[in-house]
């Protein structure tokens, strides 16, 4: 008569199954006994881990084993193989415990662990084998894999999982495919994604909110939502939207809207269609283009600077070296206040009017000056253009005044 192998499920730390090499049932995890509670500062900071220990009671024809045993434990996504059903595999790699004593048919299992992104939410079952006396020949695996049923409040996070790090774990949401990184460290998806338009989290502390096919790439860039937006700068953000970038430089915006791109440091796309911030600080919006993102648009600038002599200084963009950067083949209308004022309170404010186009790396400016108001009429201001395709406002004061001068430059763009 055959023997027949049973597993009969007792108190687990963190699951509790009962197994049989005939058709078994799995029942829910049970929380840990009361009075376990973490120990000062340090048991609360340290790392969980992914392993956990497994508890239960092994019988052979209805009686309790006694003696060492050595088994095996493997974590698949599917009940059985099933040709028609292709996908269904094992999960991790194959934990081995050999030599576990088993007294009265009890033993205990410690430090099971098939990996950091083996429970990501979806189902997952345990086929368990056994071979007693430990090393004594071959194996005998459980007819059917056993599922594993979460604990009744883990149900509250359905489709959400952490991958563990000594530095800060990163919190994954949403589509099972959803993922950070190899090396990244406090990542965090929300939720949204699906197969083949995944939510990716590719540098670290880098945030997407939901949506779909949105890759962070900047460290510590954003994503609320929308669908295949890309943050690639450093502390880049993308509120939502589709198709739109936020790129290459720091700090820059796209509120959200349909393929706008801010490629400059600290530029900004509110929202809109196809607009593109390529300068230092540069706010632009479109509504749509002719052919090239940022063809049809208008932008706003902020430039300042310190005089303290008569002679003529240029205003930046950063204040330091940063200026408005002109395109080959584009031409724009502006429209600029200046304004500079002393400590003391004296102070002087004008308008200023014009055109500057870029034809074939040339620019040629056309403007005029509206004096608002004038405490020192020795102060002044101008438009210049420079050969490295840049827009300068510049301004003037008196030796003996420190002047801070700020200009808004509002613009109107085209371009072929």
């Amino acid at each position: 008569m055959k023997s027949k192998w049973t597993f009969v499920g007792i108190l687990a730390i963190i699951l509790l199954l009962i197994l049989a090499v005939r058709p078994g049932q799995a029942q829910d995890p049970q929380p840990q006994e009361e009075g376990v509670q973490p120990q000062g500062e340090a048991g609360i900071l340290a790392l969980m881990g992914n392993a956990f220990t497994y508890q239960g009671q092994l019988k052979k024809d209805g009686n309790p084993i006694n003696g060492n045993c050595d088994f095996k434990f493997s974590l698949w996504n599917a009940a059985f193989y099933d040709p028609m059903q292709p996908g269904g595999g094992q999960v991790g790699s194959t934990q081995t415990k050999t030599n576990e004593e088993v007294t009265n048919g009890l033993f205990t299992i410690t430090n099971l662990d098939f990996g950091a992104g083996a429970f990501q939410g979806d189902a997952r079952w345990l086929e368990i084998a056994v071979r007693c006396p430990a090393g004594s020949g071959s194996y005998t695996t459980l007819s059917s894999r056993q599922k594993l049923n979460p604990a009744p409040y883990a149900l509250a996070l359905p489709g959400l999982y952490t991958i563990q790090s000594a530095t800060s774990p990163n919190l994954i949401g949403g589509y099972s495919g959803n993922r950070a990184g190899s090396d990244v460290v406090g990542a965090t998806i929300g939720g949204g994604g699906y197969q083949s338009h995944i939510n990716t989290v590719a540098d670290d502390y880098g945030t997407i909110g939901g949506g779909n096919d949105n890759t962070a790439s900047g460290e510590g860039a954003t994503i609320g939502g929308g669908i295949q937006n890309i943050a690639s700068g450093g502390h880049a953000t993308i509120g939502g939207g589709i198709y739109n970038q936020s790129t290459g430089s720091w700090d820059a915006t796209v509120g959200g809207g349909y393929g706008n791109i801010a490629s400059g440091q600290g530029s900004t796309v509110p929202g809109g269609i196809e607009a593109r911030a390529v300068n230092y600080g540069q706010m632009a919006y479109a509504s749509g283009k002719f052919a090239n993102v940022g063809d049809a648009q208008t932008s706003v600038y902020v430039v300042r600077g310190i005089t303290d002599d008569d002679d003529w200084h240029s205003l930046y963009l950063d204040g330091v070296d940063r200026q408005i950067f002109l395109a080959s083949g584009k031409t724009m209308t502006f429209d600029i206040l200046v304004v500079g004022r002393t400590q003391g309170g004296k102070s002087n404010g004008y308008r200023i009017t014009g055109v500057v186009e870029n034809v074939s790396g040339t620019l040629t400016v056309w403007y005029s000056v509206s004096n608002l108001h004038e405490d020192d009429s020795g102060w002044g201001v101008q438009v210049i253009t420079v050969a490295d395709n840049t827009l300068h406002v510049q301004v003037n004061g008196d030796t003996g005044d420190t002047v801070h001068w700020v200009a808004t430059v509002h613009t109107v763009e085209v371009a072929w």
